[in-house]
């Protein structure tokens, strides 16, 4: 039975390497806003900067779908789609401790979410 549903869940559709960051960097961004909307720290020049890295992310992943179609290999498209999906969880679950959603120390630690900013 779990062998049936991990084969059923796999990744080969082209959309899944699309959508996935999409969804997780849509979520990072809206997590943000709201972390500087209850702090009132709220700067446009900000939100430009992160959306630009952002933008950049997105880039990769268009990278690796030419590199797909262009040289027949799948390889720089899904690693960079599970780099920028690792980042864009680790971002989340740092937001979501700011937001007040507890994480556990030693993931907190791995995450160096337990510096004070400055």
């Amino acid at each position: 039975m779990m062998k049936e549903l991990m084969q059923s869940i796999q990744f080969t559709n082209i959309w899944w390497a699309i959508l996935a960051p999409i969804f997780l960097i849509v979520l990072d961004v809206a997590t943000g806003v709201i972390i500087a909307w209850k702090n009132n720290d709220f700067k446009s020049a900000k939100m430009r900067e992160g959306l630009s890295k952002k933008f950049g992310e997105l880039v990769y992943v268009l990278i690796g779908i030419l590199a797909k179609f262009a040289l027949g290999t799948e390889l720089i498209l899904y690693f960079a789609v599970g780099y920028i999906c690792l980042m864009e969880i680790s971002s989340l679950a740092e937001n979501c401790d700011k937001l007040g959603v507890e994480m556990p120390q030693k993931l907190k630690e791995k995450l160096n979410n337990d510096k004070k900013e400055e």
